[in-house]
């Protein structure tokens, strides 16, 4: 009797230590979790679950503009957009944010008075770099205004402008057409106008002055053989903003070749974008046509007002070259200090320009011709080696060459450098003729 007592006794202290050790470890977890700021949990107040974050410090501020107050943090998945009171979160912002920080703009997109918020965020990449390998990036905008909606919350209504946002106005308002000239292929033709509004081009050289128009320079094989245009296409839409917040448009212009299966990226339909009654479009009056550097060129409209022609000759009887065959040449001429005739001592230019006896400089071209005995190298106009650059060093240089051909006259080898259009001997300034050079 007295053993069992002793037994019940020593089971009641082992159940009461080991209630006195529940409660410890349990009070322990819930001082340990009371005081780790990074857990959140949810409570249920009324039948409305709402989530308590303890630790504010994860809500990193991304970017803020201190013009009006827009801000935006991000917790690692979700990116709250801030101004004031107002507030809305992006669950689907993490790709973007995590490859480049968004960049925010702030302006009054509608005319309303009220400045919105503009966020641009990477949206994927495009490979049409000319060194190999080059990515650049294509961007996505929200436009965010800030709301009451029915129920009194303040957050922002939101417009997207993506990739496609530009296809439906372009296509239902502007007639967009691309051609190649006729009277020289090196020239393509992008004009734009009302969608109601016909493009009229001349029969005989192409060249149409109805509505907006621009130019840019035809792809052309080693030999300045310029390709035939066989179709164009508009390509991706790339958007972008401006440091007062004004948000542009470059569409891509692609050409393909009837010769080649190359497709030339050529330039960038250009304009800017905002919010017209009510909807994301393009701004009247500012779509235009951009080149890309490498494809831009002259205007072929901007002709010679008249024919012209001013001869230089050749007074030096010595040309110092004893191979009789004019395959180096390169000179330069001030056309605005020559008359109708000139004549210059050659011999003291560099190259073969001494084998030549006069030139004679137009509108449309050059005709050289050589001393007697000499000959034009055909092996070098063939493979197009001939170039006739005007305003050398300048932003605005450009080969105006389009065609080179050799013909014998009164026994005397002549060479013809045809120019692109016709052009104002003002307008040609300094000249320099490269022929195997």
């Amino acid at each position: 009797m007295k053993k069992t007592a002793i037994a019940i006794i020593a089971l009641l202290l082992v159940v009461v230590l080991f209630v006195v050790s529940f409660n410890y470890r349990n009070k322990r977890i819930e001082q340990s979790i009371t005081n780790d700021s990074s857990v959140t949990y949810n409570t249920t107040v009324q039948n409305t679950t709402k989530t308590v974050t303890l630790n504010e410090k994860k809500n990193k501020l991304l970017v803020k503009d201190d013009r009006n107050g827009f801000e935006l943090y991000y917790d690692g998945e979700i990116v709250t957009v801030k101004q004031g009171d107002y507030q809305r979160q992006y669950m689907n912002w993490k790709f973007s944010v995590d490859l480049e920080v968004p960049q925010i703009y702030s302006k009054d997109c509608d005319g309303d008075g009220q400045a919105e918020l503009m966020v641009k965020l990477v949206s994927g990449t495009l490979d049409y770099g000319d060194n190999e390998g080059e990515i650049k990036r294509t961007y996505v905008i929200y436009i965010l205004k800030p709301y009451q909606d029915a129920d009194g919350n303040k957050t922002f209504k939101a417009y997207t402008v993506t990739d496609d946002t530009w296809k439906t106005p372009f296509e239902s308002a502007i007639r967009c057409e691309m051609t190649q000239l006729k009277s020289c292929n090196k020239y393509l033709q992008l004009s734009m106008d009302d969608l109601k509004e016909k493009i009229e081009y001349d029969e005989k050289t192409g060249i149409t002055y109805d509505g907006h128009t621009y130019y840019a320079k035809a792809l052309s094989n080693n030999k300045k053989e310029y390709y035939t245009l066989s179709r164009w296409s508009k390509g991706v839409g790339n958007y972008n903003i401006t440091d007062d917040g004004t948000i542009t448009l470059d569409i891509q212009v692609l050409v393909n070749y009837e010769e080649v299966k190359d497709t030339q990226y050529v330039g960038n339909i250009h304009c800017e974008v905002g919010i017209v009654k009510g909807r994301v479009t393009m701004v009247p009056n500012t779509i235009v046509f951009i080149p890309l550097d490498e494809f831009k060129t002259n205007d072929p409209r901007e002709i010679a007002e008249k024919n012209w022609e001013s001869v230089i000759t050749n007074k030096s009887t010595n040309t110092n070259f004893e191979s009789k065959d004019i395959d180096w040449i390169d000179t330069e001429f001030n056309l605005s200090n020559l008359g109708d005739e000139s004549s210059i001592y050659f011999d003291a230019m560099s190259t073969k320009i001494k084998c030549v006896d006069n030139i004679k400089f137009t509108q449309s071209g050059i005709v050289l011709t050589a001393k007697e005995g000499y000959t034009f190298s055909k092996h070098i106009a063939d493979r197009g080696d001939f170039s006739v650059i005007i305003n050398k060093g300048k932003d605005n240089e450009e080969d105006i060459a389009y065609s080179c051909n050799i013909s014998n006259k009164d026994g005397l080898s002549v060479m013809t450098i045809r120019y692109d259009k016709t052009y104002d001997k003002k307008t040609l300034g300094n000249i320099l003729i490269k022929f195997g050079a």
